[in-house]
């Protein structure tokens, strides 16, 4: 077909000037069939790169769990990445396929270094659950642009201030070098999540009613942030000359500030970025657990206790025998030393 396509191009070029050759019915079905394969051929080469940036994204999220090892057994970690090639895979034909699994791939090294682990398969599934909902949200949501992400990096700085100014009026006797380095710390790690939004907290700018009802949800959990500054070691003012020995991140000014944005970040995520029914379900069943497993050690607590003291009360009672016994002797030697 090739060689009756290059003909037929001769035949038209030698053509006299005016007159040119007409195409037969089987040239055109040929041109028609190349240009059809052509096109075929650039848009397979335009979607090859697709599955191996996929196979790079979950090549990374093996080497992120290689380097801080979650400890799971081999299966679980198998499953947990086949977890995420499920959900890239369903969204394949999304726009911008490609920059939305660079995310993932950026993206996973931080998520996964700060997120909790355990043995206990309860907490897997809570993990597994949790990377299906991030990944189906970056899959199936809109791509930020320069100026969503300029928008939101401004919105969090805002909503950091007011934190922020909050708890400068709460507690007036934190130091505001502290404080400062706090927030500081606190906004680049929102400003790094951005670039790469993994977390669907990050992944889009705040509507304005939004805003107000995460300052709403933080300002009603002040109270909440009394019991926060007991926790890391904060008194009363005086208190705070004993800590002056600590420093940096371990101060209580420190802790307090970024366990009270930790507090804004939670009222963030109930706002703007609800989980999915199938991730509530893998917490309540860990919940569940957690209930269970505490009540089991409390109970086996009470029988240990219970045991040490049956333990106790026998020995007591032997003990009452045997002074009873020699308190019967001692009178039985005296009569038979008087005879």
């Amino acid at each position: 077909m090739m060689a009756q396509w290059i003909n037929a191009l001769k035949r038209r070029e030698a053509a006299p000037r005016g007159k040119p050759v007409a195409f037969t019915l089987i040239e055109l079905l040929v041109a028609i069939a190349i240009v059809v394969l052509v096109t075929a051929i650039a848009a397979w080469a335009e979607g090859s790169d697709e599955p191996d940036s996929l196979e790079q994204a979950l090549a990374t999220v093996r080497d992120e769990m290689a380097k801080s090892p979650a400890p799971w057994p081999q299966a679980w970690q198998d499953e947990y990445v086949q977890t995420i090639r499920q959900v890239a895979l369903a969204h394949q034909d999304s726009p911008g396929y490609a920059a939305r699994l660079e995310i993932v791939r950026n993206g996973f090294a931080p998520y996964w270094e700060a997120v909790p682990k355990n043995d206990q398969r309860s907490l897997f599934e809570v993990r597994q659950a949790e990377i299906r909902w991030y990944v189906e949200s970056l899959m199936a949501g809109e791509l930020p642009t320069d100026n969503s992400r300029q928008k939101l990096r401004e919105q969090y700085k805002s909503l950091v201030e007011y934190a922020t100014e909050a708890l400068l009026t709460q507690f007036p006797f934190l130091d505001p070098n502290r404080v400062q380095a706090a927030t500081a710390d606190y906004l680049r790690e929102c400003y790094s999540s951005i670039e790469a939004p993994l977390l669907p907290i990050f992944l889009r700018p705040f509507a304005d009613e939004e805003v107000g009802r995460i300052k709403e949800r933080w300002h009603g959990l002040r109270y909440a942030r009394v019991d926060l500054w007991r926790q890391v070691g904060g008194r009363a003012v005086a208190s705070a000359k004993q800590s002056q020995a600590l420093s940096g991140k371990a101060h209580s000014d420190y802790l307090l500030v970024r366990r009270s944005l930790g507090q804004l970040r939670g009222a963030i995520w109930a706002m703007t970025a609800p989980a999915p029914d199938y991730y509530g379900a893998a917490v309540a069943k860990e919940i569940d657990l957690q209930r269970r497993r505490s009540q089991d050690r409390a109970q086996a607590w009470n029988d240990e206790l219970r045991l040490e003291k049956t333990a106790l009360r026998t020995e007591y009672i032997s003990f009452l025998l045997a002074a009873l016994l020699e308190s019967v002797e001692i009178p039985r030697d005296a009569a038979e030393n008087r005879e």
